[in-house]
């Protein structure tokens, strides 16, 4: 009986895979939608089934995408069929919220990386150069047809076009982040919209710990320090090291900024302030940019230094 339902979950994970794969490629305004629940059937098998019955139907899954011929449209989905494997395997060993979301992340980072790779050996095509040289030749163009704009920076047009040729360089030095940043980014999109989904199908999923509650490890602040210092002394701007350390410098800021913006939710929680104003706080202070951020990231060293969050718990005790 056991394997007679495995066998009918995998049939229904298999044609509800089929289904949420055609309405992503023929329905453009569905698939907007569609696209984010193509991980949905391979993560539930595997929450239920382990990995064995899942691997079946991911190959079940690849043969129809092949049979669809959409060549480069193919890696799309079959990057969602493997996040939702791996994340529904992590379900099936009973791990943590957070669990799922390291899995996942480095799951997708994986696939980009050799996406990239892909990319750049056999296609010889280099995405992040490729978009640094359009760049330029954007900013060339409108440089040259609003020569009132070099006016307002009181600098040549050769002076301008370099700073910026500089800008977009340290851009293509953070495609690294930018991998990082899209790879966490859709595993959790997934996670947040699949797992409400799962428990509904009687799947026994873990629950998310509340925002306020979150904390990065205190090691943090020493690591962030160390590149701070290679940042700014210790590597010339030439040199992998400089590059290594400047990506590693932006993750951590965000790391940081996130226990700042946890730290916010802690005090509005313990002050019984309205949920909307720790909400409006954090949105005002990512879109208004780095300034911001930048507070942020200092309210989350000062949290991890000090442990404010225990002090201002004492207090309400």
């Amino acid at each position: 009986m056991s394997d007679r339902n495995a066998l009918y979950r995998g049939a229904l994970a298999t044609i509800s895979l089929y289904l949420l794969i055609v309405l992503t490629f023929f329905l453009p305004y569905v698939s907007l939608l569609t696209i984010w629940l193509i991980p949905l059937p391979l993560m539930f098998l595997a929450a239920k089934d382990g990995w064995k019955l899942t691997l079946s139907v991911f190959g079940l899954g690849l043969l129809f995408l092949v049979i669809l011929n959409h060549s480069f449209y193919l890696l799309l989905p079959l990057f969602f069929m493997l996040l939702g494997g791996v994340v529904g395997y992590m379900i099936y060993l009973k791990k943590s919220t957070f669990a799922l979301l390291l899995a996942g992340s480095l799951t997708n980072i994986a696939v980009l990386i050799v996406c990239l790779a892909v990319s750049v050996l056999v296609f010889h095509f280099n995405p992040a150069l490729a978009a640094q040289s359009a760049l330029n030749d954007q900013f060339q163009q409108s440089v040259t047809q609003m020569p009132s704009m070099i006016k307002s920076f009181n600098l040549s047009a050769d002076e301008l076009m370099t700073q910026y040729k500089m800008l977009s360089s340290t851009l293509v030095r953070l495609t690294p982040v930018f991998i990082i940043i899209a790879g966490v980014f859709y595993a959790l999109i997934v996670e947040l919209i699949s797992l409400p989904i799962l428990r509904k199908l009687n799947v026994e999923v873990p629950h998310w710990i509340p925002f306020r509650n979150w904390q990065v490890p205190r090691s943090i602040i020493w690591l962030y320090l160390a590149v701070l210092f290679i940042v700014w002394f210790g590597a010339d701007q030439a040199t992998p090291i400089y590059t290594a350390a400047l990506n590693v410098d932006i993750i951590l800021r965000i790391l940081l900024a996130v226990q700042g913006f946890s730290l916010i939710f802690y005090y509005t929680y313990i002050r019984k302030f309205p949920l909307v104003v720790p909400i409006t706080v954090t949105l005002v202070t990512v879109i208004f940019g780095p300034w911001l951020l930048q507070l942020a990231c200092i309210l989350g060293i000062i949290d991890l230094g000090f442990n404010i969050r225990k002090k201002i718990g004492g207090e309400k005790l």
